[in-house]
């Protein structure tokens, strides 16, 4: 049975059945009234009054993103006009609050559900406080600017016809209007100029910024000015660039574009996290890119990516990198690399890394036993992954026993030993249990482990693959600790790094 309704209720529905009153009465209206009749109103689609109550909002910020999706036209278009409204007044209402900035973010909710739920109408200062964000509202031409905030996913080639609309309008507006993105994600290879619609937004406010799909390098070489002026990014992530396919591409245009790519890192002052995924060119360019950055890195992600000698040489002392906390080279081949570079690397590490990734590096026994001095000293390492290399039951038993020091340790994946499979690479289940529960009990003999994985490779035929696992250790009893299982991936699920996502059958 339905709750009833409040009074508060019935004459909110009452005044939204009057278009005209509803619009009068606005600035009569308590404060307390407004982001449920908002609500309200933005539920009824009544584009008029959504209009209306933008202008006369009493809140220094309407977060408005936490109702809408951007792609609903029809009430984009009533907020922005709504905006107009109040940037074309020349009196603002007299309130204690008035409207500076309007928030596309997908947050804030508790705004909404404690105002829309509160019938006294009373809302703690806190609710107010947190949709407040920092902002400087800089004065052009003498007229004080509002502030759009939005973080934009540009998943498809094109843009959506209400981004169109969208920079179409602010476009108009640049002299009273600054549009703030922090977060900004490209994802297909776009048929329109990525540089175009930066101009949209202000680049020094973006912190986090994406390209994730297939761009090649004269694209991503387009983006590369645009790159340059975003002073305050932190995060950068960069995934599969590749060559253009085009016959007329000669060795100096590809010169060139690198040239304006690796350029646009000097003028990243304030870069912390750094994801580089299947980035064809950094081959022997890598420290172009790191040298040219200011500031040390807290995570370098380098992950399907070919690495010469000189490339893991600089980074082994390169000084940008000598306060990691998350270092992940996953899918970087060490096969033809000096293996105590690595070493050298994690030496320097020892004091600040959590997080360690050599998935399906190709590391083989004699390359494990180099780095594990370096290895046992890194004592705040929270994660490690080393599946998917070619390690032998005795060298996993090396590596487990130099992990005593590591007790800040609370997800640990190993890749299970090459002792495990037949001669055609098949798994015998009654081996990898044997092998794995031996293994489990080495570790047991230095330290209390918590979320343990040792995993097979894949399995050509069921696209499987098993694992051995120990999950909270410290609460199960000693005869559970042994399980084998066979984990069947989904169609879609190509790294088993998320063991949770997937489906596990006991046997």
């Amino acid at each position: 049975m339905s709750s009833p309704l409040t009074l508060q209720m019935l004459a909110r529905s009452s005044l939204l059945k009057n278009e005209a009153l509803a619009i009068s009465a606005l600035n009569m209206l308590p404060m307390e009234l407004f982001p449920p009749l908002f609500k309200d109103a933005f539920k009824g689609k009544q584009t008029n009054i959504l209009s209306a109550m933008v202008a006369a909002w009493p809140f220094r910020c309407l977060p408005v993103g936490a109702l809408m999706k951007f792609h609903d036209l029809e009430i984009l278009k009533a907020v922005l006009d709504g905006l107009d409204l109040l940037i074309q007044q020349k009196d603002r209402p007299s309130r204690s609050c008035k409207l500076e900035v309007l928030d596309f973010r997908d947050a804030h909710h508790n705004f909404w559900n404690v105002w829309a739920g509160t019938e006294d109408g009373v809302c703690s200062p806190d609710v107010i406080r947190e949709t407040q964000p920092v902002v400087h509202h800089p004065e052009r031409q003498g007229k004080v600017v509002v502030t759009v905030m939005m973080n934009l996913s540009l998943k498809s080639r094109h843009l959506c016809k209400c981004l169109k609309y969208f920079c179409w309008w602010a476009q108009q507006r640049k002299d009273v209007l600054q549009v703030i993105c922090e977060k900004l994600e490209f994802g297909a290879r776009p048929f329109y100029n990525p540089l175009e619609l930066l101009e949209v937004f202000e680049p020094c406010c973006i912190q986090d910024l994406e390209v994730n799909a297939h761009w090649d390098l004269r694209t991503l070489a387009m983006l590369a000015p645009g790159l340059g002026q975003m002073k305050n990014l932190q995060k950068l992530r960069i995934k599969k660039i590749f060559m253009p396919l085009h016959s007329f591409w000669n060795q100096e245009m590809k010169q060139q574009c690198f040239r304006q790519i690796i350029f646009q890192f000097s003028q990243l002052n304030k870069l912390q996290h750094l994801y580089l995924n299947c980035v064809f060119f950094l081959n022997a360019r890598l420290d172009q890119v790191l040298r040219n950055l200011h500031s040390p890195l807290e995570t370098l992600a380098i992950t399907r990516c070919a690495l010469s000698e000189s490339d893991m040489s600089y980074l082994s002392q390169c000084p940008n990198v000598h306060r990691l906390t998350h270092l992940d080279l996953s899918d970087v081949t060490f096969l033809n690399l000096s293996h105590p570079l690595l070493e050298r690397l994690l030496e320097r590490l020892t004091a600040t890394l959590q997080i360690l990734k050599l998935k399906g590096c190709m590391l083989m026994d004699f390359q494990i036993d180099v780095i594990l001095p370096a290895l046992s000293q890194c004592c705040q390492l929270v994660k490690v992954n080393f599946m998917k290399n070619f390690l032998s039951l005795t060298s996993l038993k090396k590596l487990l026993q130099h992990t005593a020091n590591l007790t800040q340790l609370t997800l640990e994946m190993y890749p299970a030993p090459d002792e495990v499979y037949d001669d055609i690479g098949d798994v015998l289940p009654d081996r990898f249990n044997q092998c794995c529960s031996e293994l489990l009990e080495t570790l047991r003999a230095v330290r209390q482990p918590k979320e343990v994985y040792f995993v097979s490779k894949k399995c050509l035929d069921c696209r499987g693959f098993c694992v051995y696992y120990q999950k909270n250790a410290q609460l199960t009893p000693p005869q559970h600790f042994s399980t084998y299982a066979c984990v069947f991936v989904l169609s879609h699920l190509t790294d088993p790094d998320s063991l949770k996502d997937v489906q596990v059958l006991k046997s």
